[in-house]
């Protein structure tokens, strides 16, 4: 089958294959009921660029299978299409989070069309469900990153050079991550203008686009470490000398294999992507031997305050309140129990703790043997 059978079959959102088939009708159209073009080419562009990828990615994967199947992927999808498609993903031993982000997005493209709350996702959740079962039961369950702490961070800075224009590079966007409690997306999107130094000893982050923000005017970051300032005025000063120290143009840059600032994106406005943010992170973990380094993503930087904060005795609810980046406190209270327990305090609190600290093994044989020869 060639690519253009194929590309008709992934578009076909927006075909209605039964259109030619059907004689005209004249209808009174009411034009309030109706929507302009402009908001139509609106309305099939909303979401997030990365999600609209993601979710495009996977419903070319799914018409795929369903033409090399001789079926039709839709839109409208069939609610077994879907379940024959979770299936065979259940067989190729697909991590459950990659079935359940090709059911959304097999529903996305089914509203995009117009088809709303299409197909039935019963059967195909049922399938996704139990394969998530049996991934967890066999110890397979999906991981969040582990966090970047600052011991962490302070290892993975150490294989950082600060002479290097890669090292340096390398060093501000950890700090930053750290800092700013920054996504992979967050940290590409920051802009030189996005810093404002407002004393030789602090300087103020502004994260325009946030995931969980919806304030226009973004939210701001104090940071007034000493090593990371200056890290920060060193990779400035590099890229002014190199005529790209405006202050519209992205903080952090690919760098190639001969040292040179790589081009900004004319798509994106940006100078590295998020991929490869998270490529750096995972390599300089691995490179400082960081003892959970298979485990660290680019999410870890994020992580790492809670972190922190949790192993000084903070509670969730007062790291969310301090920090202001979760809206409840379920990620927050996971990652204060690992801060407690890599500081090998106990994670359980007030009473429940003392309680439990009670409970210790009397080794009670081993006295009564001692005092039977006495």
């Amino acid at each position: 089958m060639g690519s253009t059978e194929l590309d008709r079959v992934i578009d076909a959102e927006l075909v209605d294959e039964q259109a030619d088939r059907l004689p005209a009708v004249l209808e009174d159209v009411d034009i309030n009921d109706t929507l302009t073009a402009e908001a139509e080419e609106d309305l099939a562009n909303t979401g997030r660029v990365n999600t609209r990828d993601t979710y495009r990615t996977r419903w070319e994967m799914f018409a795929r299978w369903c033409v090399e199947n001789g079926r039709t992927p839709g839109p409208p999808t069939t609610s077994k299409n879907l379940a024959s498609y979770m299936s065979y993903l259940r067989r190729q031993d697909a991590p459950p989070g990659t079935m359940r982000m090709a059911i959304a997005a097999v529903r996305h493209w089914n509203a995009r069309a117009g088809h709303e709350q299409t197909p039935d996702i019963a059967a195909a959740l049922n399938i996704y469900q139990d394969h998530r079962y049996e991934w967890a039961a066999a110890g397979r369950g999906q991981r969040s990153s582990a966090p970047v702490d600052l011991e962490r961070l302070g290892q993975m800075l150490a294989v950082c050079p600060t002479d290097t224009l890669v090292g340096l590079r390398d060093r501000v966007l950890l700090s930053a991550g750290y800092f700013i409690r920054g996504r992979a997306s967050e940290l590409a999107a920051l802009r030189i203008e996005d810093l404002e130094w407002v004393s030789a000893n602090l300087v103020v982050f502004t994260k325009r686009v946030s995931k969980n923000d919806k304030r226009s005017e973004g939210r701001e970051y104090e940071v007034d470490d000493p090593t990371f300032l200056a890290d920060l005025r060193a990779w400035i000063a590099v890229l002014t000398e190199q005529g790209q120290g405006g202050r519209h143009l992205p903080l952090l840059r690919n760098v190639d294999m001969w040292g040179n600032l790589g081009p900004v994106s004319a798509k994106t406005g940006q100078g590295i992507t998020r991929q490869a943010v998270n490529s750096i992170v995972k390599a300089r973990a691995l490179e400082a031997g960081v003892d959970v380094a298979e485990d660290i993503t680019a999410h870890g930087l994020r992580a790492g305050v809670p972190t922190d904060l949790g192993a000084k005795g903070f509670s969730a609810g007062e790291i969310k309140d301090i920090t202001g980046d979760w809206s409840s406190t379920e990620m927050v209270e996971r990652y204060r129990k690992i801060g407690l327990r890599r500081a090998g305090k106990r994670a359980d609190s007030g009473r429940r703790a003392a309680a439990l600290s009670m409970l210790r093994i009397t080794e009670s044989a081993k006295e009564d043997d001692a005092t039977e020869g006495i």
